[in-house]
């Protein structure tokens, strides 16, 4: 009797080790799977004008480089040349946008356990978000800056 009980420990720790590393495994896929996706998403995205005059490159981040054909000066004006650049620079901002979206889909739609999930008996993140958003207090106005000076505010 006394050597089932070591046996059945060890068997219950092989399993429970064999599910811990197999969580682990499973969380080096998703992590390296979200590096993957995250260089995706800042990869630049290059648009060209409707007449190729204007190339814009840009990131999630902005705007990475603006390139002007030299025939862009000779077939335009500056008059008509500014909205075919702010249209390029809207559409390269609009497609690295959506990349970025394509790219982490898979990660913004996996539900994320809550606090009572993982320790039973703890208040849920969202209830305790949501009590301090209506117990949060406004902020005081700002006043003036010059107003404050001239007042000699900072004496207060």
């Amino acid at each position: 009797m006394a050597d089932e009980v070591p046996g059945a420990a060890r068997a219950g720790n092989d399993a429970l080790r064999a599910q811990v590393e197999s969580m682990l495994e499973s969380y080096e896929q998703q992590r390296s799977a979200l590096v993957a996706a995250q260089q995706h998403a800042l990869e630049p995205v290059t648009v060209w004008s409707p007449d190729n005059l204007v190339r814009v490159t840009a990131t999630v981040a902005g705007v990475v480089e603006v390139h002007l054909e030299p025939e862009a000066f000779k077939r335009s004006t500056p008059a008509s040349l500014g909205p075919v650049i702010t249209a390029a620079l809207r559409e390269a901002a609009s497609r690295a946008a959506a990349q970025q979206a394509e790219a982490l889909a898979p990660f913004t739609e996996l539900p994320l356990p809550d606090l009572p999930d993982l320790v039973p008996g703890a208040p849920s993140t969202a209830d305790v978000l949501a009590q301090l958003s209506r117990t949060a207090p406004d902020p005081a106005p700002i006043e003036d800056e010059d107003e404050y000076f001239r007042n000699q505010g900072y004496l207060r």
